[in-house]
């Protein structure tokens, strides 16, 4: 089998991330797949493909899903802000606590 290159490996990357920025801005929209291809007169499906992290993006395409998406062409290429998705509060008291553990192990479960 043969290995990829480093070069082969970003693209393969920034294929991804721009596919996942994509998707979080869709997201935050509360906009589907088939609202975007309505919006860009695309067929769902070519959608679909886009954000699956294969697709390799032009510039004209990424200008195209920006007006689509109404934000910045250079929206897919900044880091999301964090937002919050459950909040949650906790309280703590002192006697729960042995004296010697400083250590926090969230847990998680399953909703």
């Amino acid at each position: 089998m043969a290995s990829i290159t480093p070069l082969e490996s970003l693209q393969v990357e920034t294929r991804f991330i721009l596919a996942g920025r994509i998707a979080g801005i869709m997201d935050g929209k509360r906009m589907s797949n088939k609202e975007l291809a309505a919006r860009m007169k695309k067929s769902p499906s070519e959608i679909s493909r886009w954000l699956s992290g294969t697709h390799n993006f032009t510039i004209d395409t990424l200008s195209e899903i920006a007006i689509a998406l109404e934000v910045p062409v250079m929206a897919f290429f900044m880091p999301s802000q964090p937002r919050v998705v459950r909040d949650v509060r906790l309280t703590v008291r002192s006697g729960d606590i042995p004296p010697d553990n400083i250590s926090f192990v969230p847990v998680t479960s399953a909703y």
